[in-house]
Order: structure tokens, then C-alpha cells, then sequence
């Protein structure tokens, strides 16, 4: 557990430094550059732009993954399934531009793009996803599905 909290920090050191190195532009309250200039996961800068969303990480763990995944023997405590913690501690370092476990050549959630993150694969039962469909034993509602379709295409903004 201490090393899960000590990375976590060492993933967020890494996210204020970068956001610290930004290209002169001013941030409007959204965190995005108020230049226009949006980039593809607020770090590198690449320019690409997502549509707006008012959808955050937060709402997404506090009304989803809270009340449907993060529990022990799932996707929380000591040992999570398929080493993913969706705990709202960990789940920014856990899903965001990390490679699944299942299918390495997807990330768990790819900002700006719903249809190759694997994690909107899992809930939506897509063919051809690894074992089943998440959440075990009852699935999401069409409205929570779109809720976080729309948060990986407005670039998974954390706040």
C-alpha cells in the first residue's frame, strides 16, 4: 500500500513539473491553455484538440467506479484484479495512457479516444475484449457508458 502512495506522488510530482514547463500560454480555470491551443494529454503540448467536456475524473470514480468497480476482491484494496486499482487514490496513474494488461497494444484509457480505450471496451462488452464484460456480474447503464465515452473524448481531463 505504501508503495502504491509513494508512486502516486511521484505521478503527480511528474504531472505539476510538466504542467510548470508549459509554452507561455495561460491556463483558463478548465486547466486547458486559453489560447485555443489544447494538446493531446495536457503534457507534451502535441495540438490536439478535444471536443469541451464538463465530465471529470472525479465524477467518473465518485458515481461510477466507486458504486460499481472499486471494491475488495475487485478493483481496490491490497491485490486488485488485473493489478488495476480504480480507487480514486490511484486511478489517474492506474488508467491514463497506461497500456492494459490485456491487450497491451491499447491503453486503459487513450485521451481523445473512446473507441481504442480499452477500458470503454470492458464495460461496453465489446467482441474480442479478454474474459468479461465489466463490472461483473451486472453492467453499466447506457448513461454511465456515454459518460465516460464522453470524458476520453474530451481528452480525460482530470479536473
Amino acid at each position: 500500500m505504501a508503495v502504491r502512495v509513494q508512486w502516486f506522488y511521484v505521478l503527480l510530482a511528474a504531472f505539476v513539473v510538466a504542467g510548470c514547463s508549459g509554452d507561455g500560454t495561460t491556463l483558463g480555470p478548465d486547466g486547458r491553455p486559453e489560447s485555443g491551443a489544447e494538446s493531446g494529454d495536457g503534457l507534451d503540448g502535441g495540438g490536439a484538440e478535444f471536443p469541451p467536456t464538463d465530465i471529470t475524473l472525479g465524477q467518473i470514480t465518485t458515481e461510477i467506479f466507486a458504486v460499481s468497480c472499486a471494491f475488495t476482491g475487485c478493483h481496490a484494496g491490497g491485490s486488485p484484479s488485473g493489478n488495476l486499482s480504480l480507487e480514486a487514490d490511484f486511478v489517474a496513474g492506474e488508467l491514463i495512457g497506461v497500456a492494459s494488461n490485456q491487450v497491451p497494444d491499447l491503453k486503459r484509457i487513450d485521451p481523445g479516444n473512446p473507441d481504442g480505450s480499452y477500458l470503454l471496451m470492458k464495460v461496453r462488452g465489446t467482441e474480442g475484449i479478454a474474459n468479461s464484460q465489466m463490472p461483473l456480474g451486472g453492467t453499466l447503464t447506457g448513461t454511465q457508458i456515454e459518460m465516460i465515452r464522453e470524458w476520453i473524448a474530451g481528452g480525460a481531463p482530470l479536473q
